[in-house]
């Protein structure tokens, strides 16, 4: 394991980490100040902030959300990540949903995000 591939690697898992816990400062800690991020859902891009919002506001929506499952590959500047998000609802039905997330990290931080769900689960 190179020095890059350990800190993208632990970059990607305190990501997770973070998001699964709900801890908005330490989701925020793992951003650039400019980081943006694409969804392919809805095709859109948002900011850092707009971002951050989403992550604080979706979190009242599920009773708990993991990130299982979790592959990671690294490059010079950046990694993917494969993995299965796990939402369990409050009615307590689980939700998978296959993910990948490709990050670009520049000087440790997450500059930018593009997120791939299986949209299908949405459509439902």
């Amino acid at each position: 394991m190179t020095s890059v591939d350990g800190v993208h690697r632990k970059l990607c898992h305190d990501l997770f980490d973070a998001l699964e816990r709900g801890d908005i400062g330490a989701v925020d800690a793992c951003y650039a100040p400019g980081m943006t991020m694409w969804f392919n859902v809805t095709g859109g891009t948002s900011t850092r902030e707009e971002n951050l919002q989403a992550v604080e506001s979706g979190a009242g929506l599920h009773r708990r959300r993991n990130y299982n499952d979790r592959i990671i590959n690294t490059f010079h500047d950046g990694f993917v990540a494969q993995y299965t998000c796990e939402v369990v609802a409050h009615n307590g039905q689980h939700v998978p949903l296959t993910a990948c997330l490709v990050a670009e990290v520049r000087d440790g931080k997450i500059n930018k995000l593009f997120e791939y769900l299986d949209a299908g689960k949405f459509r439902r």
